[in-house]
C-alpha cells in the first residue's frame, strides 16, 4: 500500500539530509539509540562486479510501530524519537535521518519487527529516490522474531567496499557515540563495523574515566567523568540528562584546558531533570547560580549539592590524570636535565629521590607552576625547591607554595603530610639502606672468615661480590658489567690455558696457584683530575678464602694487565684502569709493595703504569672500608648490628658446612636473583 509523504520530492532533497555517507550512516546508527536498541551492526555485500549491492544497518531496538506510522514516519521532520539532542549529536535528528541514504542510493526499504497487544508483528517500508514523495507500506504479519529494524540502503552509488569497513568507519563512528557506548557499558550498548566491534577505549580513557552513584534527598544521581584521550573541539561540558537519555542542559566545567590536557565531558543523568528542559549551574556576573528549576529554596539548595558532589568528581578522575601525568613530567624534566646534580653516594640519591616525590606533588597540585617554563626557569625553580628541602626551611615550604598557588583545605593538608612524609621516608629509606648493605657485609665475613674451608671464589665468593661492587668504594655503586671488556679478557685466558680455562674445576692449592682464577669486570663514567669525562673499567680477581695472595699470584694478574694494555680497543687516554685482587691474607712480598707505593697515597696499591694500576686487598681491608665510609650515618640511625648478626644466624639455623656456605650467599643475593 501507498502513502504520500507530507512534503514533496524537491523539499526532502533540500532539507540538510547529510551528503557525506558517513554521516548518513550515523543517523541511521542515531534511529537505532533512540528505539533503545543495544546492538547495531552495519553490513554490506558485494554485486558481480566487485561493487557495492547494498548496505544494511540493523538493531534490536522497539521497531517502528505499524499504528503510528503516519504520525512517524509520513511526516518528514517530525519525529518521536529525536529528544535524544545531545551537543555531541549535532543536531536534532527531526525525521531527515530516514532520507539520509539518498545521499549515496536509490532505494531505501525498512524491515521492522514491532510489539503490538502483546504479540511481534513485522512488516516494510520502502521509499524510492524518483519518488520520494511516497512510501509503499507491506501488509503486517506476525512472526516469532524479535523486534528491531533493518534498513537496507540499495542501489549504492559511488562508494567502494573498502569505505565501509571497520578502518574507513571507526574514526567517524568514535567522534559520534564513544560517550554513548561508554556511558552505556553496563547495558552492553555496542556497534559492529562488519561484525567487528567498534572500541570506545581508542576515544576515551578508561584509566581516569569514572563514575559517581549518589542519593541526594532521596533522589538519584549517576554522574559520569568521561576523559577523552585527544583534544575535542566542544568546550568541557556538564550535560544533564533523564535516565533516557533526553538532554535536559548542559554547563561548562571551570577546568582551565590551558594547562594539561585533561580533556573532559561530564554527564549527569537522573529522573529528577525530567520536568526541566533547561538544568544550569552557572553563575552569572552577579555571582548569582542560574537555576532552572523554579527558584525555590529547596531546589537551589539541592542544585547547589548536585555542583559539589559534580566537582568532585572531577576532582577525582583530575587527581588520578595528574599522578599518571606528574611521573612523565618529572621523567621529562630529568631529561632536560633540569635538575640538580646529585652525587652517588646514599645521601645524594636519597636528596634525589625527594626532590622527585615532591616535584611530582606540586605538579599534582596545580600543573601551572611549571607550565611553559624557559629551561633557566625550570632549572632555577627546581633548585630552589631542592634548597628549600634541605634547609631548615623546609616546613615553610607551604607557606611559599600557598603564596603562589591558592589551595583548599584538603590540598594543603595532603601537601603538609607529604612534605613529612618524605622527610621521614627518606630516614627509614636510609635505615633500610643501610641494613640490608650490613647484612651482606656480615654474611660475606661469615662465607670468607667461619667457613673457609668450605667457601670458593666461584660459587659463593664470586656471586656475592657481582652483584655489590659498592664492598670496593661508593664509587662503583653503579657499576655495570662490560660485556665486551669481559670476552677480551677471556680471550686472554683462553690463550693461556686452553678453552677449557675459565670454566675448570680447581682441584688442589696447587692448581690455584698455577693459573688466574674468576674475575669480574665492570665499568662507569667519572671524570679525570682536569674534568674530561672518562671510562673507569673495573676488574676483580678473586682467590678461595683459604688462597694467600703472594708475589707469584701478582705476577699473574700484572701479566694479565699486560696483555689488556696491548689491546687496540682499550689503548685510549681516556679509560682508567683498576685491578683489585682480593684475600684473606697476603705474604711479606706484597707487603713490601704496599710500603713502596706509599707515598702516592692510595691504600692497597702495589703497582702503577700508566693509567692503570693494580691493588691488592685483604678481606678485612674492605670490611673495615665499609664501616669507614658509613660510620656516620651509623651513629646517627644506631644501627643494631647485634641484631642483625642474630637475624642471619636465625635464618642458617642449623645448617653446617657447604649449606651453611651456600645459605649465607643465597641471604646475600637480591630477591631477584634468588627467585630467577
Amino acid at each position: 500500500m501507498r502513502y504520500p509523504l507530507s512534503v514533496k520530492s524537491k523539499s526532502v532533497e533540500t532539507s540538510g539530509i547529510p551528503r557525506d555517507y558517513k554521516e548518513a550512516l550515523c543517523e541511521y546508527v542515531w534511529n537505532g539509540f533512540e528505539a533503545n536498541a543495544t546492538t547495531i551492526s552495519i553490513t554490506h555485500t558485494i554485486n558481480v562486479l566487485g561493487g557495492i549491492e547494498k548496505i544494511c544497518i540493523s538493531d534490536n531496538g522497539s521497531g517502528i510501530c505499524f499504528e503510528t506510522i503516519q504520525d512517524t514516519f509520513g511526516a518528514f521532520l517530525a519525529s518521536q524519537k529525536n529528544a535524544l539532542s545531545l551537543k555531541i549529536k549535532s543536531k536534532v535528528n527531526q525525521g531527515k535521518g530516514r532520507f539520509a541514504g539518498f545521499s549515496f542510493a536509490n532505494r531505501i526499504k525498512w524491515d521492522t519487527v514491532c510489539a503490538e497487544n502483546g504479540k511481534n508483528v513485522q512488516y516494510s517500508i520502502s521509499v524510492y529516490s524518483e519518488n520520494k514523495n511516497e512510501y509503499e507500506v507491506t501488509e503486517k504479519a506476525l512472526t516469532e522474531r524479535s523486534t528491531g529494524t533493518t534498513v537496507i540502503i540499495g542501489n549504492v552509488d559511488q562508494i567502494l567496499p573498502e569505505q565501509v569497513t571497520i578502518l574507513a568507519l571507526e574514526d567517524t563512528l568514535l567522534k559520534e557515540f564513544a560517550w554513548y557506548l561508554y556511558l552505556n557499558k553496563e547495558r552492553n550498548v555496542e556497534i559492529l563495523v562488519n561484525g567487528e566491534r567498534v572500541d570506545y577505549t581508542k576515544y576515551i580513557d578508561t584509566r581516569f574515566s569514572a563514575k559517581k552513584d549518589l542519593l541526594i534527598d532521596g533522589i538519584g544521581l549517576k554522574i559520569d567523568v568521561v576523559v577523552w584521550k585527544e583534544k575535542i573541539r566542544e568546550k568541557f561540558c556538564i550535560y544533564f540528562m533523564n535516565l533516557e537519555g533526553v538532554l535536559k542542559g548542559r554547563d561548562t566545567t571551570s577546568f582551565n584546558r590551558n594547562t594539561v590536557n585533561f580533556n573532559h565531558s561530564v554527564f549527569v543523568r537522573s529522573l529528577c531533570f525530567d520536568r526541566h528542559s533547561d538544568t544550569s549551574l552557572t553563575t552569572d556576573d552577579s555571582s548569582n547560580e542560574q537555576i532552572a528549576f523554579d527558584d525555590q529554596p529547596s531546589n537551589r539548595t539541592f542544585l547547589r549539592r548536585v555542583k559539589k558532589e559534580i566537582q568532585e568528581a572531577i576532582d577525582d578522575a583530575l587527581t588520578a590524570f595528574l599522578s599518571a601525568q606528574a611521573t612523565k613530567a618529572v621523567q621529562d624534566m630529568m631529561d632536560r636535565e633540569s635538575f640538580p646534580t646529585f652525587s652517588d653516594d646514599i645521601p645524594g640519591q636519597l636528596q634525589k629521590k625527594d626532590l622527585m616525590t615532591v616535584t611530582q606533588e606540586l605538579y599534582k597540585l596545580d600543573a601551572r607552576i611549571f607550565y611553559k617554563l624557559k629551561p633557566i626557569q625550570e632549572k632555577s625553580l627546581l633548585g630552589f625547591i631542592n634548597l628549600l628541602l634541605q634547609s631548615e626551611e623546609r616546613e615553610n615550604m607551604l607557606d611559599i607554595i600557598e603564596s603562589i598557588v591558592s589551595l583548599t583545605p584538603e590540598q594543603r593538608k595532603g601537601f603538609s603530610d607529604i612534605l613529612k612524609r618524605t622527610q621521614l621516608g627518606n630516614i627509614i629509606d636510609t635505615i633500610q639502606f643501610i641494613e640490608d648493605r650490613y647484612k651482606v657485609v656480615e654474611a660475606l665475613k661469615q662465607v670468607v672468615f667461619d667457613y673457609t674451608d668450605y667457601a670458593n671464589e666461584r660459587d659463593h665468593v664470586q656471586k656475592i661480590v657481582e652483584q655489590h661492587y659498592w664492598l670496593f668504594g661508593e664509587q662503583y655503586n653503579l657499576v655495570t658489567a662490560d660485556q665486551r671488556m669481559q670476552k677480551a679478557l677471556a680471550n686472554y685466558l683462553n690463550i693461556l690455558y686452553g678453552s677449557d680455562a675459565p670454566d675448570a674445576t680447581l682441584n688442589s692449592d696447587q692448581e690455584e696457584m698455577r693459573r688466574m682464577d674468576i674475575f669480574l669486570c665492570g665499568a662507569r663514567k667519572t671524570e679525570d683530575s682536569v674534568g674530561d669525562e672518562i671510562q673507569e673499567n673495573l676488574v676483580i680477581e678473586l682467590k678461595a678464602p683459604k688462597v694467600v695472595l703472594t708475589k707469584k699470584v701478582l705476577r699473574q694478574i700484572e701479566d694479565y694487565m699486560d696483555f689488556v694494555r696491548k689491546q687496540p680497543q682499550f689503548n685510549t687516554q681516556l679509560c682508567r684502569w683498576r685491578f683489585i685482587a682480593v684475600c684473606n691474607n697476603v705474604d711479606d712480598d706484597v707487603r713490601a709493595r704496599y710500603a713502596t707505593n706509599q707515598t702516592k697515597g692510595k691504600k692497597g696499591l702495589v703497582f702503577s703504569v700508566e693509567n692503570y694500576e693494580l691493588y691488592a686487598l685483604t678481606w678485612a681491608d674492605v670490611f673495615k672500608s665499609f664501616e669507614l665510609r658509613h660510620s656516620f650515618l651509623l651513629k646517627k640511625l644506631k644501627i643494631d648490628q647485634e641484631a642483625i648478626e642474630k637475624d642471619i644466624s636465625q635464618q642458617l639455623g642449623n645448617s653446617t658446612g657447604r649449606e651453611a656456605v651456600n645459605n649465607l650467599t643465597a641471604l646475600a643475593l637480591p630477591v631477584s636473583m634468588i627467585s630467577g
